[in-house]
């Protein structure tokens, strides 16, 4: 059976399939899921092949595995996964930096603003100082921001991910945009938006 016949299939069903052994559905999984970690564990260390090493772990564990359950959020359970394995990896290196204080600063070179921006010096500047807003909130409430916004993940499964419940998820995203609102007006808070999808 060739992967076209799972385009209709969703993650969780796929999961399902996954279970009952069809190793062809993890295939489809990764495939339709790679560029989201990838994008992802570049927030946490800025090493692509590192990162593209513990993405392939992950998938090996999974499809070695003999103890995976049913998951309702398949994406947040990769991304949690990934984290985990990027921890374990930075952990075993001399000198690592703890994860959450590296997690998902926002480091855009002047040239690619400029590039954004056609060189107009005004705005280089207020590029600058939407990045620094966005890079001033705690943690949690940026990895918060990217899973909602950049990467589209719903409530429950940032929830999964970051092993809260909805509700908390959902206070944090807004505590986030709250903070992000009293430091920017509302076109720069828009602008704030439009660079994070650009750049993240």
């Amino acid at each position: 059976m060739r992967n076209t016949s799972f385009l209709h299939i969703g993650d969780e069903d796929l999961w399902m399939m996954l279970l009952k052994g069809d190793k062809q559905a993890l295939s489809v999984i990764y495939k339709r899921n790679y560029e989201l970690l990838l994008n992802f564990g570049l927030k946490i260390v800025p090493d692509e092949e590192l990162v593209k090493d513990c993405i392939q772990d992950v998938f090996v564990k999974i499809g070695s595995s003999k103890r995976l359950s049913a998951t309702e959020h398949v994406r947040a359970y990769l991304l949690t996964s990934l984290k985990n394995r990027l921890a374990d990896t930075l952990a075993a290196l001399p000198r690592s930096e703890q994860l959450d204080e590296r997690h998902f600063q926002m480091e855009v070179e002047d040239e690619e603003i400029a590039t954004l921006f056609k060189n107009n010096d005004k705005d280089i500047l207020l590029s600058r100082k939407l990045i620094a807003a966005y890079n001033e909130l705690p943690s949690n409430q940026r990895m918060a921001i990217y899973l909602r916004y950049v990467r589209s993940l719903s409530y429950k499964e940032i929830a999964a991910m970051m092993h809260i419940n909805p509700q908390s998820s959902m206070n944090l995203v807004s505590r986030a945009l709250t903070s992000l609102r009293k430091r920017l007006s509302a076109d720069e808070f828009m602008l704030l938006l439009v660079l994070l999808n650009c750049k993240l």
